[in-house]
């Protein structure tokens, strides 16, 4: 008897350091022919890796937690201390990053572009360097992978002019609330926009912290977050467009953008 009271008694068990957790997943890539998924594929990871060595993190990308490219995308884990890093200056960073790399991919071919999603999680997760199976499974990584597969941040890509804004960031909510909230980061809580992460079919709904490092607004749409804000103009809007509400004066000369078909 005494055997089986042991067997059976539950036992406390130590956590997995806490850990900062980076998705990124590419817009569009599955709609890409293979030799340009090729091409993409390989240019995730050479993005990342170029954004960490510009922000003085190269370090800390060579000693990343269980990193595992995901075909259209990337995952890195890192010590909760570096989350405020990986929020900024590395989303800015990476945005700078992806400008400078669709030169070359309009190389390859002029409507070759990598446009991405990021989202940033925070959690205990393990990591036994691949020496166990399981390194970065936990409920942080599944929030991560579910923000980062949520509507608001396609649709924030997608209303985005895509020669502009290349890459929109959400945060969970407890690493908003620890890294924004906590003023670790030197970004203002205002560049934030609150988002909800929906599953419905996944029975799963959280929130979430919108972020986009270079706003804008695709031709002919409104930015990611003013709709319904009027008055509000943005910072890449066209400086030459009307403010809502006014008319041009009499006799001047009004151009307007004609898009293609």
């Amino acid at each position: 008897m005494a055997d089986i009271s042991r067997r059976a008694r539950r036992t406390s068990l130590m956590m997995p350091p806490q850990r900062a957790v980076l998705a990124l997943d590419a817009e569009g890539y599955s709609r890409t022919s293979s030799r340009h998924q090729r091409i993409l594929n390989t240019a995730v990871r050479e993005v990342l890796e170029e954004a960490f060595d510009r922000c003085g993190l190269a370090d800390l990308w060579r000693t990343c937690a269980f990193p595992q490219h995901t075909g259209d995308g990337y995952v890195v884990g890192a010590p909760s201390e570096y989350l405020p890093l990986l929020v900024h200056p590395l989303m800015d960073e990476l945005q700078g990053v992806l400008a400078d790399t669709q030169p070359h991919l309009a190389f390859e071919d002029r409507g070759l572009r990598l446009r991405l999603r990021a989202a940033v999680g925070l959690g205990p997760l393990p990591d036994s360097g691949g020496a166990e199976p399981g390194d970065g499974v936990g409920t942080a990584m599944t929030e991560t992978h579910r923000l980062l597969d949520a509507a608001p941040l396609k649709e924030a890509l997608a209303a985005a002019d895509p020669e502009i804004t290349l890459l929109v960031v959400g945060l969970t909510g407890r690493a908003h609330e620890d890294a924004v909230l906590g003023g670790y980061t030197a970004l203002t809580p205002r560049a934030f926009r609150p988002v909800e992460v929906s599953h419905p079919a996944k029975g799963y709904r959280a929130p979430g912290h919108l972020y986009v490092p270079r706003p804008s607004s695709r031709p002919g749409g409104a930015a990611p977050g003013t709709a319904g804000r009027e008055g509000v103009r943005h910072r890449d809007a066209d400086p030459w467009a009307p403010r809502p509400g006014t008319r041009p004066a009499p006799g001047s000369v009004v151009f307007e953008a004609v898009h293609d078909a």
